[in-house]
């Protein structure tokens, strides 16, 4: 598969990052959008991510897929000046440039301004996103409690992305700490999965998340002592979240790929429950805590799930920084082999 898209990408002029693993798998980073867009593994040919190669031949299509990073809260920075719904072009695709660093890493900057919408202050960001390739974690883990890996292969990752946020026109006069921010800017982690898999969402607790929005009132879901479990299946749209206080730090996604093959995906990343998560769904934009989040499009917008987290946001009348590190674990191959891999991350698969 990444020899297509290789040879995809260099025909329509695509700038990329082609990073390999030493056990043979390999992660294509594009420099629009600064996606990771393709991960396979040595043995397989099968992509973590969902991605659209229709993308790649119209400048104005900014859904390619893969792994990408947006700021939010999205009602905020994702209207145009009508208050209609519209993807900030300065942010997605943006103006990246990517280099390639060694045959393991790969760094991408780029700088834009960007409207926050109830206040109408602009602000300055400079983002900056570092992908190096990780060791497989059960090579690193000697517990007894670990499968037999011997028909697993393995592909993953670590990004630190670097947030710098200048209020525009700032006059670096000190703040006034007894009033509050005009609003806020936290880095967004959006993973677009292909569809029929589920979801597995470690809670502390057994949590019902808040529905952002649906298309359907009866969501299909698994509400377990310790986690989610949500099947990415069905005509319906939807997406669902929970909070920094429940929040674990830890998701996974299950799917199938045949008869005897599995796939699972793990992300870790950082949580703060005192932290400022201020993406809010419609009508209540004084919502606060919304950490991790799930998105399914009921095939409507191209057929892809989304895994997604967010970081604790900055005030935007202030100069700040924000740094934001996760790591993905990519697994594929037999299917028991696979389940218990997600028991041991996630503790329980579907």
């Amino acid at each position: 598969m990444s020899n297509t898209l290789i040879s995809q990408l260099q025909q329509f002029g695509h700038t990329y990052a082609d990073l390999s693993h030493e056990d043979g798998g390999r992660l294509i980073i594009l420099e629009k959008g600064a996606r990771a867009l393709e991960m396979i593994t040595a043995e397989e040919t099968d992509s973590a991510f969902w991605r659209d190669p229709s993308a790649l031949t119209a400048d104005d299509n900014w859904n390619s897929g893969g792994d990408r990073t947006w700021v939010s809260p999205e009602l905020e920075y994702f209207k145009d000046s009508s208050g209609n719904y519209q993807i900030p072009a300065h942010l997605d695709p943006g103006s990246w440039k990517l280099t390639q660093l060694s045959p393991s890493q790969a760094i991408a900057r780029m700088t834009c301004e960007l409207r926050h919408c109830s206040s109408s202050k602009e602000v300055k960001i400079d983002l900056e996103k570092r992908y190096t390739l990780l060791p497989n974690p059960l090579s690193m883990n000697m517990s007894s409690t670990l499968p037999d890996c011997s028909s697993i292969s393995y592909m993953g990752y670590e990004v630190c992305t670097e947030m710098n946020l200048t209020p525009v026109n700032w006059n670096s006069t000190p703040a006034d700490n007894s009033s509050s921010s005009s609003g806020y800017c936290n880095l967004w982690s959006i993973m677009q999965v292909p569809p029929g898999g589920t979801i597995l969402a470690p809670t502390y607790g057994s949590v019902r998340p808040l529905t952002m929005f649906s298309q359907t009132e009866n969501i299909e879901m698994t509400l377990l002592p310790n986690g989610l479990q949500l099947p990415c299946k069905g005509p319906s749209s939807f997406k669902l979240s929970i909070d920094a206080l429940s929040s674990t730090g830890r998701y996974g996604y299950l799917r199938q790929i045949n008869d005897k093959k599995s796939s699972l995906i793990v992300r870790q990343f950082s949580v703060n429950p005192t932290g400022i998560y201020p993406d809010y769904p419609p009508n209540q934009p004084n919502h606060l805590g919304s950490c991790m989040q799930f998105y399914f499009d009921g095939g409507q917008l191209g057929h892809f799930a989304e895994l997604e987290y967010h970081s604790p946001a900055l005030p935007i009348d202030v100069q700040g920084q924000s740094t934001d590190v996760s790591q993905l674990y990519y697994f594929v191959g037999d299917t028991p082999a696979i389940q218990e891999i997600a028991r041991v991350f996630l503790g329980f698969h579907s």
